[in-house]
């Protein structure tokens, strides 16, 4: 019993070559598909923490300049004071 082989055409190559194009390129094309999801995901991700911490940012700086306001008020007080000691002859 021989086994019966069937000649490969050019034309048979051919479709085979074209089916596994088309089955790599659907496979690419799925799997972009996840990529391109996945980036969108991870830019909209690094959007909101962007705009988190520039609003963090705001509220940090909000608050530095009332302390600044605050160390010159109380540097302004205290040469007053120094200078009613002096008057009165505390120090």
């Amino acid at each position: 019993m021989k086994k019966q082989t069937s000649k490969m055409t050019i034309d048979r190559l051919a479709q085979m070559s074209q089916r596994e194009f088309t089955a790599i390129h659907e496979e690419m094309g799925e799997g972009f598909n996840r990529i391109d999801g996945d980036v969108r995901l991870l830019r909209r991700d690094m959007e909101e923490g962007f705009s988190a911490v520039s609003q963090s940012m705001k509220v940090i700086i909000d608050k530095l300049n009332a302390i600044q306001r605050d160390v010159i008020e109380i540097h302004d007080l205290r040469g007053r004071v120094e200078r009613l000691e002096k008057k009165v002859g505390f120090r």
